[in-house]
């Protein structure tokens, strides 16, 4: 049931489906209330939460913001 790899394991694995569950039913939700507009933005910003979250836990961070900072730097 509980991942045994410390705790960057123990996030991979149960953490993040835990807050993806927990994004959809607030989007559900504000949905079924008319504010899908509010909703869409606050999935957009945990989306990219989560996306800087797989970067610190692939351990290919300073690869990626080195790739990023060539695009917006043009190093």
């Amino acid at each position: 049931m509980f991942a045994t790899t410390g705790i960057a394991g123990w996030i991979e694995t149960n953490l993040v489906p835990l807050i993806l569950i927990v994004i959809a039913i607030g989007v559900l939700w504000a949905g079924n209330a008319g504010n899908v507009s509010k909703a869409v933005t606050k999935m957009g910003v945990a989306l990219v939460g989560l996306l800087f979250l797989g970067m610190v836990l692939s351990g290919k961070a300073d690869e990626i913001s080195a790739w990023l900072f060539g695009l917006v730097g043009g190093a």
